[in-house]
């Protein structure tokens, strides 16, 4: 890709679905590597990101019912990845926290994340507020909408992100 001109909106776009594959790829080689199914490897990662969350925490985030995080635990519990605790004022909740075996932080999202610390450190504040004001606007629309036509994006091809 030539660097002597701004990137336009669409090559941005093509970027990050690259990205996104290669992710995606990059998580498939780890979820193998560990020996692990899809919603296991997704527990793993939410508790890299997550100060010990109640069992109830990771089922609501992992979108799994009650029965269903309990199974999650049990595997990962089973080969150490992650301890169960009570919580220390009520004894009927359940902590989850990285255990003995827990995963070393190699995974594809920590390439991301140094990536994504290195280039945050080059913006000004306002920019940093408005790149947060973009991915979270972003995210949201995108867990509230449901797909969009393309009569729809044609007669709205830009949303003005700040």
């Amino acid at each position: 890709m030539d660097c002597s001109r701004p990137l336009i909106a669409s090559e941005v776009f093509r970027l990050l679905l690259k990205l996104q594959r290669s992710y995606a790829l990059s998580e498939a080689r780890l979820r193998h590597s560990l020996d692990l199914n899809d919603t296991d490897l997704r527990a793993v990662n939410l508790l890299r990101s997550m100060q010990t969350p109640s069992s109830g925490e990771l089922a609501r985030e992992l979108g799994v019912s009650s029965a269903g995080i309990t199974s999650v635990l049990d595997r990962l519990e089973a080969r150490g990845m992650v301890e169960r605790r009570h919580h220390a004022a009520d004894r009927r909740r359940t902590l989850v926290a990285q255990g003995p075996n827990f995963p070393v932080s190699t995974g594809p999202g920590q390439v991301l994340l140094r990536k994504l610390h290195t280039f945050y450190a080059q913006l000004d504040e306002p920019s940093r507020r408005n790149l947060g004001a973009l991915l979270e606007e972003a995210r949201r629309e995108l867990e509230t909408r449901d797909t969009v036509t393309s009569e729809e994006n044609q007669a709205n091809p830009t949303t003005s992100f700040q």
